[in-house]
């Protein structure tokens, strides 16, 4: 099959970093290209679980406590809780969601939802749909390490993908790892 017969000249599974930057290398070298992602919006763990919501929290709470501890407010800061500071890191998300998606509208890149199965080295099948291409880029990240010796099951654990889903804010926390 020569690289004119193909859908594509490049296939990137997946969203992220990886994924992200595979697809814009590949359009600035004038490649045909489309991402594939199962999930409903792009960026990966890194936009909705990882890097952007964690740094989003840290930064706030670096900000709540210089209020705290600055004299001329000190106790009389507002309280602050967990499900607040949750709601800033999703505005975060939201505004990276949107500009990782124009990356890939800007580039004329398409964005294919579903989840991605090989057929044969060079076609995909998404939902249905099959696309092929010269060349696949699997970029589809990782998942927290779970300890054997921990167990998530019970109500109070949580793991990298599931901390920014609690609904109460701890007196203390103790992350292990």
């Amino acid at each position: 099959m020569s690289d004119a017969s193909y859908d594509y000249d490049v296939l990137v599974i997946g969203t992220g970093p990886g994924g992200e930057g595979a697809a814009m290398q590949a359009v600035k070298n004038g490649k045909r290209v489309a991402v594939i992602e199962r999930l409903p919006e792009v960026g990966g763990a890194c936009t909705h679980r990882g890097t952007i919501p964690s740094k989003s929290l840290r930064f706030s709470i670096f900000k709540l406590t210089e209020l705290v501890k600055n004299p001329l407010f000190g106790a009389s800061c507002l309280a602050v809780d967990f499900p607040d500071l949750r709601k800033s890191a999703s505005g975060v998300i939201s505004r990276q969601v949107d500009m990782r998606t124009n990356f890939y509208v800007r580039n004329d890149v398409p964005i294919l939802r579903g989840h991605a199965r090989f057929i044969d080295p060079h076609t995909v099948d998404v939902n249905g749909r099959r696309c092929s291409a010269a060349a696949v880029v699997i970029a589809v990240g990782s998942r927290p390490y779970r300890p054997p010796d921990v167990d998530f099951d019970h109500a109070r654990v949580f793991d990298a993908d599931t901390i920014l889903d609690l609904k109460f804010t701890p007196k203390s926390i103790t992350i292990y790892g």
